[in-house]
């Protein structure tokens, strides 16, 4: 029987994280709170919070796809939390990716796990790649995402994690496949549990893109509150990438 997400305290390893030593975050202006956002990033279950009950979107890990150099074959690998059933929250479902000559049956199996969700009783918006593309690679990147939106049936939305180094992205027609095939770009602010320096440089110029962005950051990591990207009718909000703990930089050490 599926259980709702938020109805105790449900623990797992989140996929391919560390999780921090149990400490609690001092208090700091500049410090990624919570309670403050409505969407956010599940790797895997994590204790019930207030915030996750009054959520808006979940972006939910359900897998990988790896390639065997043994031989030359695509794996696709399960990974996060298991169905449930979240109705109120729009859903979408994350899947990791590590290289980009897909097979055939990859997008076979994400949309299988997208309908047994669906068929829980959720809210499917779409799918989310997670792919480290190199940017001087964003054109291979984006010609793949081309093929795979027009294979994607069109009730589902395709969303892309962003490394913060594509805001130096310029090529014209690297640009234009990008908005033509997806629906919204996340720029990452964090690697691991850190907050990346000097981030509000590389966001000054994602405006310049043109592209539907959300910004990524990590709970318990660094943001200036001064910033406001308001103004930008491309900006589409935060997302919130959860841990279960506070790291131990969240306390200065």
């Amino acid at each position: 029987m599926l259980k709702p997400l938020f109805s105790a305290l449900l623990y797992i390893l989140i996929g391919g994280f560390i999780l921090c030593p149990s400490i609690q975050a001092a208090p700091n202006k500049f410090s990624v709170d919570a309670n403050q956002y409505q969407e956010f990033w599940l790797w895997g279950r994590i204790s019930s919070a207030p915030y996750l009950n009054r959520a808006t979107s979940l972006y939910i890990l359900q897998g990988e796809i790896q390639a065997d150099s043994r031989n030359q074959r695509s794996v696709f690998i399960q990974q996060g939390v298991p169905v449930l059933r979240i109705p109120k929250q729009k859903v979408w479902l994350v899947f990791r990716n590590h290289h980009l000559n897909w097979q055939g049956d990859e997008l076979i199996k994400i949309l299988q796990r997208v309908k047994q969700w669906e068929h829980a009783g959720n809210h499917i918006v779409g799918i989310q790649i997670d792919f480290d593309a190199r940017t001087k690679n964003l054109n291979d990147y984006a010609l793949f995402l081309q093929r795979l939106r027009t294979q994607l049936p069109k009730q589902y939305q395709l969303s892309i994690t962003s490394l913060m180094d594509w805001t130096n992205l310029k090529d014209k027609n690297t640009l234009r496949l990008f908005r033509e095939n997806i629906n919204e770009l996340v720029i990452q602010t964090y690697q691991g549990s850190r907050t990346i320096p000097h981030y509000q440089a590389y966001l000054s110029k994602i405006a310049a893109l043109q592209l539907p962005y959300k910004i990524g950051l990590v709970q318990y990591g660094e943001w200036n509150p001064n910033l406001n990207f308001s103004s930008d009718p491309n900006f589409k909000g935060f997302i919130v990438f959860l841990l279960r703990a506070a790291p131990a930089q969240a306390l200065g050490k």
